[in-house]
Parts: structure tokens; sequence; C-alpha cells
């Protein structure tokens, strides 16, 4: 009984999710200090796709003629793609200052020798896969513009899409508003700034793109927000674009007790380290979601009333699927 529901769980998934999962979506927004600015673009395709087809668009300060660069490079089934400001000149200062690479030097006060150091968690550079836009055009000439895009130099103001390349031209998503300027930011109902100075990741439950200019664009629809500089979550999106060949139900490599629980914490031991895990009931609502920080064994909150919940983990491999009771 335990298997058919998971396998039933499974099969909802698949079918509910694969309308959506046909096209490419940005799942991160690097929007941080200085020239710390990246965009991650997740594939919900089982098929590799050639970025070459794609590219990224920013429309500066409520404008509508946009500064476009052309996207290289291949992204691969289920996995991200990081594009990232190409400013890496460590004696770079002001305009030129480099993007974050986690190493921080300072003098001690009493040896007065330089001491550097590295935090992992604030090296943005590590995590891109694409540099583009090393030089700022101020000029006027169209030409010249064509040929150094700024697409990557984004504010808070500034709506950006993502767009097949030739043809129709046809917008696949987008992040802000085209011709509207919010001033600093758009914010949510309170009036918080949240494409400026912020890390936005794409909720789990958005399958595709924006294809059309919103009446308004709310970023608390679609996106979670995290603190300025936060880069740890850069590099895997966790999506419930379900695939038959990378939802594993894996019993031997997934460990979970006390199951049946009595609403208590319970366990999860994975052969691999946990990226992030949600929990959904029968109705197939999700009403527990977190990334965890890259580890095999990881302690969660019980659900707090009885039934039967479906527990999924997702790993470098994919996503693992498991049944789990309370009682």
């Amino acid at each position: 009984m335990k298997h058919f529901l998971t396998s039933l769980f499974i099969l909802l998934s698949v079918n509910l999710s694969q309308a959506q999962c046909t096209d490419l979506f940005f799942s991160e927004y690097i929007e941080g200090w200085s020239n710390n600015k990246a965009l991650e673009i997740y594939n919900p395709t089982n098929q590799s796709i050639d970025l070459s087809a794609y590219s990224i668009s920013r429309y500066s300060n409520g404008g509508t003629s946009p500064s476009t660069t052309q996207l290289s490079g291949f992204i691969e089934p289920f996995s991200t793609f990081v594009i990232g400001l190409d400013k890496r000149d460590p004696n770079g200062e002001g305009y030129e200052a480099p993007m974050w690479d986690g190493y921080y030097t300072y003098t001690d006060s009493i040896t007065g020798e330089d001491i550097t150091t590295y935090n992992s968690e604030n090296d943005l550079q590590s995590k891109i896969d694409l540099f583009v836009n090393p030089i700022y055009y101020f000029g006027t000439n169209p030409d010249s513009a064509a040929a150094f895009p700024t697409s990557l130099y984004f504010n808070g103001n500034d709506a950006i899409t993502l767009e097949m390349v030739g043809g129709t031209g046809a917008v696949i998503d987008l992040i802000g508003k085209v011709g509207e300027d919010p001033g600093a930011a758009w914010t949510d109902d309170e009036g918080n700034y949240w494409t400026k100075d912020h890390t936005l990741i794409r909720k789990s439950t958005i399958t595709s793109g924006v294809t059309g200019n919103p009446i308004t664009f709310n970023p608390t629809t679609e996106w979670d927000s995290l603190s300025v500089n936060t880069f740890i979550n850069l590099g895997f999106h966790d999506c419930d674009c379900f695939n038959n060949n990378h939802l594993v139900e894996n019993t031997k490599s997934i460990n979970v007790f006390p199951n049946p629980s009595t609403m208590q914490n319970i366990t999860i031991k994975n052969n691999t380290a946990i990226q992030s895990y949600s929990i959904q009931n029968k109705l197939g609502q999700i009403i527990l979601h977190k990334y965890v920080n890259n580890l095999n064994t990881i302690e969660i909150p019980a659900p707090n009333i009885k039934g039967i919940y479906f527990l999924s983990i997702k790993d470098l491999y994919g996503i693992k699927a498991e049944t789990i009771i309370i009682q």
C-alpha cells in the first residue's frame, strides 16, 4: 500500500506539471552590491538546450528599447545555467569593482601583516557559467550600443526578459514590467524593496515563464526573497517539473525514520547531499518546503495533523520520493 501511494503521487505530479515544463525560465535573480549581478536560468525539460538560440534583454528605468545579449553554451536537462556580469579585475575600482570571489584581505592590527581569508558563501565568481558585458557603453551610437550590450547592468528598476533569438523573438520569461519605472525597485504590498539589494528565488511551484507584460508586477507572487549578496543557492533549483526519468523512488538510498511517526521530528538519510525537501498532503498542497545546506542527514519537523503525506528530496542526481505516515 505504501509503495502504491508513493507511485500514485509521482504519477499525479508528472501529469500535472508536464504541460508547462516545456521551456527555459529564470530561476534566480541576484541584485547585489556593486557588480554582484547574476541571473540563473533553469531547464525543466529532459533535453539539453543550446543557449545560442536565446538572449537576455534589459529595459532600463521604464524604457521600451532594450539592450540585448545573445547567450552561448548548453544547459543540461533539469539543470541551471548562471550568467554573470564580467567584472573580474581584482584591482578594479568604482564601476569596475570586481564581482565578489570570496577572498578578503585585511591588515592585522598587531603584526601589520596582510592576511587573506576565503569564504565560499561570498564567492559569486565561481558560480558563474557565462560572463557577459565587460564594457559599459555610455554613448549614443546605435552600432556601438549593439556591440557593447549592457543587459547585466540591471538595478532594481530594470525589467529583464529571456527571449528567443531571431524569428519572432518571442519572450519566454520576464522579471518586472516593461515600460514601467517603479522608482528604486518593485516592492511588496508593504512597500519593501524586492528587486533591489536582494536575491530572488523562483518558487518551486512555478513551471513556466511569464510570456506577456503584466498589468501589475508583484514579485511576491512567483518569487521568494533572500537578503542581499546571498549566493549559496546558485547552481541548482527546486522545481515541480517532475519527469519520469528524473523523479526516482529509491528506498535503498533514502532512509526516513521513524515512519510511521507520532508527530515527532523525522530524520532523513540519503546517500548523497540533500539540497532541499518538500512535504505535500494528499491534496497535493505543499505544507513545508526548505533549502538545506547539502547535508546527507537532516532532521525535519513532522506534520502536526495525523494522515498520509508525501516527502520529496532533491539531491545532485534528481528527486526522490517517500510516503510518510503521521499517527
